[in-house]
């Protein structure tokens, strides 16, 4: 019983937003953004561990206050990713490198294994 009335609250949550006459239609543009978030943050499976700011963990904690996000987790998966998309060119520029890198580290153990056969 008492998990059926947890379920039954989590989905009739209320948000309440408070806004002025004028600035109306950015509800429309709020809505929006949280079903984009809600599609950023599908396909999370990987677990790491981070050290915040007091500024970036209150800033976190105020979007989950009033449900933006459901957790702290999720709201850093969600700037973690778009910082990513923010910063694309970055990635875009040192990915060959990297690959490059890697590549390069594969060679030198296969040359090792070699060596230690002998």
């Amino acid at each position: 019983m008492e998990k059926e009335r947890k379920k039954k609250a989590e989905r009739s949550r209320i948000g309440v937003i408070c806004t002025t006459p004028e600035n109306l239609p950015d509800l429309q543009n709020v809505e929006q953004a949280i079903q984009s978030i809600r599609g950023v943050l599908k396909e999370r499976s990987n677990v790491i561990m981070t050290r915040l700011n007091n500024e970036a963990l209150e800033n976190i904690d105020a979007l989950v206050e009033v449900e933006v996000f459901k957790s702290r987790s999720e709201a850093a998966a969600y700037f973690v990713q778009e910082g990513i998309r923010a910063r694309k060119d970055l990635f875009d520029k040192v990915t060959p490198s990297v690959e490059k890198i890697r590549h390069l580290k594969q060679e030198a153990r296969a040359a090792l294994e070699q060596l230690s056969k002998k």
